[in-house]
C-alpha cells in the first residue's frame, strides 16, 4: 500500500495536462504539471497576481497557517524559469495573517526590477511595500516601506501609465470601504493618497437589490494598455448583500468614462469623491436570481475590454438562510465591440466552493493575448451541468477546462486539462506576457475558507490539450 501511493504522488509530476495520481490523462499536450509551491493560496481580487518577464515567471501566494493556528502565513514571492525549470521563494513578510487576501499584486518597473504590494485583510491601515534588489531576481528585496492612509486596507491593485511619466496607481479598499487609490510618481520609492475611485455607500433597508445582509462594498477587477488607461468592472456590493449587475467603466487623463468614451467624473483627489457607480456602463443586469461576481478582466489589441463573471442562479429562495445556496453558478463572458457589451452565458461554474460563501466559485482566467481563450474551473461538465465524478475517489471534485470561441463568444468548445483529480484544482491565473505557449498555473487541493486551506500552487508552460504545435 505504501509503494502504492509513493507511485500516486509520483504520477502529479508525469507528463500531460495532467495525468493525476490515478494515471488518468485529459488529453494529452506538450507540457507538464509542475509543482511551483507547496502551502500557498490566493485571492482574486489583487492584479497582477503574477507576471512574466522573457522566461521568468513570478507569483505571490500567502500560505496557510499551521494547524493549530499559531503561526499566521507568509506572503511569499516564488519564481519559476521557464527555461531551466529553477524556482525560487522569498518571505516577503513571515508570519504575516492566516487570509489568502492578503496576496501581493507585482509590478514589473522600467529597468526590471519587482515592486510587490500586499495588505491586510482590512486589520490595518498600512499600504506595504518592497522592491527587488535586481532585475530578474527575487533573492534580495528593499526594506518593507509603509504608508497609513488613515483607513483599513484591503486589496493591492498595481498599474503604471506611460504616458503619465510612468506614474504608479494602486487601487484598494480603503475609506469608506470603496475603491480608492495610492499613487507614486518616484517608481514606487514613495507612495501618497491619490483619492476615491468609485462612491457606493451601503443601501439602506428596503432599497431595491438589497438584501440587509452585510454590504456596502463594491468589489473591482482592473486591467491596463500600459500606456493610457486603466479599465475596470465592478459590481455594486457584495453579492450576498446586493442583486449584483456588472458595470465598466475606465480612467483616462484623470478622467472616469464609460464604455463609450463619456465622462462620469473625474478621479477624485479627496476621500469624499468618487464616480457613482450608476454613471458606468452595465454590461450585465442583475436580478434576485441572477446575481453576479467579478473574476477577470483583459483588454485586447484594438483597446477593447473584455470580461469573464460569475452568477448565482438560486439564491433568491435562500436570501434570509445563507449558506444554503450557491449550488447553481454559471459563467458569463463579455466582451465590448465598439458600440455595445456583448455578454452571454458560456459554462456551468458548479457548486459553490463552501458554505457560508455562497458566490465561492473554482472561477476562470481570460488569456491576456487572445481574447478567444479562456480557462475555468468547475464541478460540472461545463455544457451539460452533469456533476464531475473523480474515478481516483468516487468524490466530486472541481476540473481545469480550456475553453476557446471561434465566433466572438456565442458558442465555446471545451476540453478538459484535468481529469479524475484527487482534489480540487481551482483560482486558475494565466499571467501576462505568454506568447504563443500558454502559462496556467492554479490552486490544488482542499479549500475550506479564506483562512484555512491546504493547496499548492501548481502549473503548465506550453501548448494546451489538442494545440500541440500550434
Amino acid at each position: 500500500m505504501r509503494l502504492q501511493r509513493s507511485l500516486i504522488i509520483l504520477s502529479f509530476c508525469l507528463l500531460g495536462l495532467i495525468a493525476l495520481p490515478a494515471g488518468r490523462l485529459a488529453e494529452p499536450g506538450e507540457a507538464s504539471i509542475v509543482t511551483l509551491k507547496k502551502n500557498g493560496g490566493w485571492c482574486w481580487y489583487q492584479d497582477p497576481r503574477a507576471i512574466i518577464n522573457g522566461n521568468l515567471l513570478v507569483f505571490g501566494s500567502v500560505a496557510a497557517s499551521d494547524r493549530n493556528g499559531s503561526k499566521p502565513g507568509d506572503v511569499e514571492v516564488t519564481s519559476w524559469d521557464l527555461g531551466s525549470g529553477r524556482m525560487e521563494s522569498f518571505k516577503l513578510h513571515p508570519e504575516f495573517q492566516a487570509d489568502d487576501h492578503d496576496v501581493p499584486a507585482f509590478l514589473l518597473l522600467p529597468g526590471g526590477r519587482i515592486l510587490a504590494s500586499y495588505m491586510t485583510h482590512g486589520n490595518d491601515r498600512l499600504m506595504r511595500w518592497r522592491i527587488s534588489d535586481a532585475p530578474l531576481d527575487i533573492s534580495a528585496w528593499s526594506e518593507e516601506l509603509t504608508s497609513d492612509i488613515g483607513a483599513p486596507l484591503s486589496y493591492s491593485n498595481l498599474f503604471m501609465l506611460a504616458d503619465e511619466n510612468n506614474r504608479i496607481y494602486n487601487f484598494h479598499r480603503g475609506i469608506g470601504w470603496n475603491p480608492n487609490f495610492m499613487v507614486s510618481d518616484d517608481l514606487g520609492e514613495s507612495f501618497h493618497y491619490g483619492g476615491r475611485l468609485l462612491n457606493w455607500p451601503r443601501p439602506e433597508k428596503g432599497a431595491i437589490g438589497y438584501s440587509g445582509l452585510d454590504g456596502g462594498r463594491p468589489y473591482v477587477k482592473y486591467a491596463s494598455d500600459g500606456a493610457s488607461e486603466i479599465h475596470f468592472v465592478t459590481t455594486e456590493d457584495h453579492p450576498r448583500a446586493f442583486d449584483n449587475s456588472i458595470h465598466h467603466g475606465f480612467i483616462r487623463e484623470g478622467g472616469v468614462y464609460n464604455s463609450s468614451g463619456d465622462l462620469a467624473g473625474k478621479l477624485a483627489g479627496s476621500p469624499e469623491g468618487g464616480v457613482f457607480i450608476r454613471d458606468l456602463t452595465v454590461v450585465f443586469q442583475g436580478g434576485p436570481d441572477n446575481v453576479a461576481w467579478t473574476i477577470d478582466l483583459d483588454i485586447d489589441q484594438h483597446g477593447n475590454p473584455f470580461t469573464v463573471f460569475s452568477v448565482q442562479r438560486d439564491g433568491a429562495k435562500w436570501r434570509e438562510t445563507p449558506g444554503r445556496g450557491g449550488l447553481d453558478h454559471r459563467y458569463w463572458y463579455a466582451r465590448w465591440d465598439g458600440v455595445s457589451w456583448q455578454a452571454r452565458e458560456i459554462a456551468y461554474a458548479g457548486t459553490r466552493l463552501y458554505a457560508r460563501e455562497d458566490d465561492y466559485t473554482g472561477l476562470a482566467a481570460l488569456h491576456p493575448g487572445n481574447p478567444d481563450v479562456v480557462y475555468i474551473s468547475t464541478n460540472s461538465d461545463p455544457s451539460t451541468g452533469e456533476p464531475l465524478i473523480s474515478s481516483y475517489d468516487g468524490e466530486r471534485h472541481r476540473e481545469i477546462f480550456r475553453g476557446e470561441t471561434g465566433d466572438g463568444g456565442r458558442t465555446w468548445k471545451w476540453l478538459a486539462v484535468t481529469k479524475d483529480s484527487p482534489a480540487d484544482n481551482i483560482r486558475p491565473i494565466i499571467p501576462n506576457g505568454v506568447g504563443n505557449r500558454e502559462v496556467v498555473i492554479w490552486l490544488r487541493g482542499e479549500y475550506r475558507s479564506y483562512t484555512d486551506y491546504d493547496l499548492d500552487v501548481v502549473g503548465f508552460s506550453g501548448f494546451p490539450p489538442g494545440k500541440k504545435g500550434k
